[in-house]
């Protein structure tokens, strides 16, 4: 009988001692069950490096490594860089995935051929479940078509969701600069742009549990120079004209939505004014518009955040 193929979790963990231990009981609790786990202790200051220790001495499959607090990424690729498995994937040390979440991916895997696979997930909130929106485009696609799916603002996805061959993640996947915003769209960038064949589907498979100090939670803004050193590193990545119109379209939704003070003195913000917007969205067209004058647009975007959060209630 054919062995089945090894797959390699990655967990980076920081002051994580609240969550650790569900995360990776999701794990023992898989249906499929070739595994090895890597918990990468991040320089945590509370018990998680105690604790991931003693997790790992009742456990052959998993492994710790412990090192001086660099950020996620680096994390990420300390455990990436030591996996023998045949496909690779991370898990947020407060995340958990569904029971049937790996068996899933390595059978999809196999049958379609894929080098990578995007699947759905769960958001949770006080033990509220909140499905993640369906994805308009679903099935087998080549790495360009993900990777147009990838740069869409609009598209709904966990980066950590992913599932790939180990083969294509060396040093260079991960992104060092721990500062930057949206790290992991970089690195998906690059791992689908190695990839022929990819698969996305609508299985929610991942459980996002929302925590207090989370990014998403928290709406944490980051600063017009940083999100412009990420824009730097995505054109140097995707350098191509067919990108030009995307690329644009991710600059204005995010100075829509994620930059909290615009310095309308930046070059970089001058240009942006002067796209030609006419083909694009008429979402994208109003938040273009909107751009000309910052406080209206924080304004108007604050005032659609509070509506939607009375509508839920």
């Amino acid at each position: 009988m054919m062995q089945q193929p090894k797959v390699s979790i990655v967990i980076p963990v920081y002051n994580a001692s609240r969550f650790i231990e569900r995360c990776v009981e999701s794990l023992f609790a898989q249906s499929y069950k070739n595994l090895e786990i890597f918990l990468v202790n991040d320089g945590s200051t509370d018990k998680s490096g105690e604790l991931i220790d003693v997790i790992a001495s009742s456990q052959p499959n998993v492994m710790t490594v412990h090192q001086e607090n660099r950020g996620p990424a680096v994390a990420r690729r300390s455990g990436a860089l030591m996996a023998t498995g045949d496909y690779l994937m991370f898990l947020d040390s407060d995340d958990t995935l569904e029971p049937n979440a790996i068996e899933f991916l390595v059978r999809k895997a196999a049958e379609e051929k894929l080098d990578a696979i995007y699947c759905g997930s769960s958001r949770i909130i006080s033990k509220t479940v909140i499905p993640s929106p369906p994805s308009k485009k679903e099935g087998v696609m080549t790495g360009t078509e993900m990777l147009q799916q990838l740069l869409d603002p609009e598209f709904y996805y966990i980066a950590c969701m992913c599932f790939s061959k180990r083969k294509f993640w060396d040093a260079n996947m991960f992104v060092e600069n721990r500062n930057m915003p949206s790290e992991d769209i970089l690195t998906n960038i690059k791992l689908v742009k190695k990839c022929e064949r990819v698969g996305l589907y609508n299985e929610r498979l991942y459980n996002y549990h929302f925590v207090e100090t989370s990014l998403t939670s928290t709406r944490r803004y980051f600063k017009q120079s940083l999100w412009k050193q990420y824009f730097e590193e995505l054109h140097k990545l995707l350098d191509g004209n067919e990108w030009t119109q995307a690329i644009r379209k991710n600059e204005i939704y995010t100075f829509g939505f994620y930059i909290d003070k615009i310095d309308v003195s930046d070059e970089w913000y001058k240009k942006m004014l002067k796209y030609n917007v006419s083909n694009y969205s008429r979402k994208i067209k109003v938040l273009h518009a909107l751009l000309h004058w910052p406080w209206l647009l924080r304004l108007c975007v604050n005032g659609n955040r509070w509506r939607k959060r009375m509508l839920k209630k």
